[in-house]
């Protein structure tokens, strides 16, 4: 049903007279294999940010396997095209289309999966920060407090909480209900030793 969508489509804009430039995937001929180059280089691309993101956090197995399926997938898809680039430039403007898609669909990957540790430091009204520390503790985050001072020497309480990145959105929504003012910030953390984390 797909393939005759595509068929019709493909029809449409060319013309049924058209013939294509003689571009193959598997034996497969015909406007079908447009969307397999679509779809493998998508895969390739986000299997690549995805192996970007593992080895920045040491995750060797991960990285290793990415690595594998991205390059199975490149070795074909790129035959395809290269074979048949002068003759049918619709297979290289696929090509790139799905290079593009690929790196946002790594990304939202990535971020709805979550892997890793969050450092996170939240500077709050003094008053506030009382309040806020707790809260997260009875959530089970585990939390360190250091006083400070703003420019004018108004007093401050410096917060830092250690935490897994899926739990990053749980804890500024708590810290943004409790003080609507703080200032949050948070960066990667490759690896935690000693201190509490759940």
């Amino acid at each position: 049903m797909v393939a005759d969508i595509i068929n019709i489509t493909f029809d449409a804009v060319y013309g049924k007279g058209y013939i294509m430039g003689g571009i193959s995937m598997f034996g497969i001929t015909g406007p079908v294999v447009y969307l397999l180059i679509f779809i493998g280089k998508l895969a390739e691309v986000a299997i690549m940010t995805l192996r970007i993101v593992f080895v920045g956090r040491g995750m060797k197995a991960l990285s290793a396997l990415c690595g594998l399926i991205e390059e199975v997938l490149w070795v074909i898809v790129v035959s395809a095209v290269l074979g048949s680039i002068r003759t049918d430039p619709l297979a290289a403007v696929m090509y790139c289309a799905a290079f593009t898609v690929g790196i946002v669909l790594g990304i939202v990957i990535e971020n709805k999966i979550a892997l890793g540790l969050t450092s996170m430091q939240i500077v709050s009204m003094a008053a506030d920060g009382d309040m806020v520390g707790p809260a997260l503790r009875e959530q089970g985050f585990g939390v360190t407090i250091l006083d400070g001072h703003s420019v004018d020497g108004t007093k401050r309480d410096v917060i830092f909480v250690q935490l897994k990145r899926r739990r990053m959105r749980e804890c500024a929504d708590l810290v943004r209900k409790i003080d609507p003012d703080a200032v949050i910030s948070m960066s990667d953390v490759r690896s935690v030793i000693g201190g509490y984390m759940k």
